[in-house]
């Protein structure tokens, strides 16, 4: 299905699956170690000059060799050892040729980049979480990690530049061409089970145990009140403009199945409120975050959704912006692609580089 909420739509593009450390594969396949470790007494693997001698040592291959395979839960191939190195080539050559050209990208850009890579977990994780798993999963610490990405956005930058007037080129999807992706992916769009409703909400957060028992007591009594029409959920609403104790507005769709609204309220209480029907008030409910009493103001069954229905209901992304959107994806990051290959084909025929075969066997 394909929502807001959903993660795991088959036509996102750019989102990346597996462990944290495929990040530094990302760009042409192997992100390298630092530099210095490979100019320690080693067996070489190759050396490559552009700018300057880097000798590619059997212990860094070695080790990336083994992060991998540790990864991926299986033994490589000598063919993928050979991929390994050639990745670790190119990584050296875009390097020194980014550098040559005077990329440079500022601190500001690291963060904003290290932030877009925690939000592409499979979960929410604290800052000290994620140093965690750079370190269990990268097998860096946490400079060498910045440096790393550092790194990979000069080299991004640097292909960028280099393809700047061809992303300019990019063909618009033709109306057939979005039409054939959406037929050959109906299954995928689709609108879930979801309610919308209003609420009275009680605040129990950053409060202490006698202001919970008075919101608690105010919330029940609230709720009594409506039930034996002694007020209207209506007119409550209206009081909460100059009831400081509660507030009253419009909460938005609430999505069966969206595990994020699960983690922040809590699966009891979004179980409860898309159980209601239209025009249901129910009674106290609790969430994550405090009480609520609800009315529903729209329920949906799950439909199939077609190509010019927004994607959720209220928005304005419709199915065939999402489309459009994705194939412009697919042809950007096969020109990206494309740029990366030809600008290695160019750097190989510049550079010095002798390989060493034999040292990728242990």
């Amino acid at each position: 299905m394909i929502h807001k909420a959903e993660q795991n739509s088959t036509i996102r593009a750019g989102r990346k699956e597996g462990a944290l450390f495929l990040f530094l594969l990302g760009f042409i396949g192997l992100a390298g170690l630092p530099e210095a470790f490979s100019q320690v007494l080693d067996r070489p693997v190759a050396i490559v000059r552009l700018t300057s001698t880097v000798n590619i040592g059997q212990r860094e291959i070695r080790q990336q060799t083994e992060l991998l395979e540790r990864q991926l839960g299986r033994t490589l191939t000598r063919e993928n050892r050979e991929e390994v190195l050639e990745a670790q080539i190119g990584d050296v050559l875009i390097r020194q040729a980014a550098e040559r050209a005077q990329i440079r990208v500022t601190d500001d850009e690291v963060q904003q980049a290290v932030q877009l890579q925690r939000q592409q977990l499979e979960r929410p994780v604290s800052d000290a979480d994620f140093r965690r798993l750079v370190r269990e999963q990268m097998g860096l610490t946490w400079e060498a990690y910045l440096e790393e990405l550092r790194t990979r956005l000069i080299q991004e930058r640097f292909i960028m530049e280099r393809a700047r007037e061809s992303f300019g080129t990019i063909p618009d999807p033709t109306p057939r061409e979005i039409r054939q992706v959406y037929e050959e992916n109906a299954q995928q769009f689709t609108n879930p089970a979801m309610a919308r409703f209003e609420h009275l909400f009680f605040d129990l957060r950053n409060r202490d145990t006698a202001q919970q028992e008075a919101a608690r007591r105010k919330a029940a009594e609230v709720a009594r009140n409506i039930e034996r029409g002694r007020t209207t959920f209506q007119a409550q609403m209206r009081a909460s403009l100059d009831d400081t104790s509660f507030s009253g507005g419009d909460f938005g769709y609430l999505v069966r199945g969206d595990d994020e609204a699960r983690r922040r309220l809590g699966r009891s209480f979004v179980e409860t409120v898309l159980d209601l029907e239209e025009g249901d008030v129910s009674g106290v409910l609790e969430s994550n975050v405090g009480l609520h009493i609800v009315r529903i103001t729209d329920r949906r069954s799950p439909r199939l959704l077609q190509l010019d229905d927004p994607l959720l209901p209220g928005e304005s992304m419709t199915v065939r912006d999402q489309i459009r959107g994705y194939i412009l994806s697919q042809r950007q990051q096969q020109l990206f692609q494309d740029s990366i290959q030809a600008t290695l084909d160019e750097l190989m025929e510049e550079a010095e580089i002798r390989r060493f075969p034999q040292h990728l066997d242990w």
